[in-house]
């Protein structure tokens, strides 16, 4: 899986280790298994640690929550994985590169957040 995402970065990879850019990374397996380590180090990427269990944190699951909520809007049901992978590109394709920029920008604003609320869950 971590090849196939570092496929897609790679043309990227000029801009993404230019210094302007950090990474969150949860504790998932994917994200630190030694081949992540390695991509990561071998590209000088920066890596902003994240705390476990922080859904609110994460605009990634905003960006699911979107997702799934065009795929499956006016309860369309998939039948199959092909249906399924053609909806989610669909819907994708309907995301504005503003809602992403967004999502993006918001970081800093739930990191304020949690600090002023010492730690406990936002509401994001």
């Amino acid at each position: 899986m971590l090849i196939k995402y570092a496929d897609n970065l790679l043309p990227e990879a000029p801009l993404i280790t230019s210094g302007d850019y950090l990474f969150e990374k949860e504790d998932a397996s994917v994200h630190v298994s030694q081949s992540s380590k390695s991509w990561f180090d071998t590209n000088f990427v920066k890596l902003l640690d994240w705390p476990a269990r922080s859904r609110d944190l994460n605009p990634m699951e905003n960006l699911w929550g979107i997702l799934a909520h065009e795929v499956y809007k006016n309860g369309i049901q998939c039948q199959n994985k092909q249906e399924l992978m053609f909806s989610i590109e669909k819907a994708w394709i309907k995301i504005s590169k503003n809602a992403l920029k967004e999502l993006s920008n918001s970081v800093t604003s739930r990191l304020i957040k949690v600090i002023e609320k010492k730690g406990e869950i936002i509401n994001y």
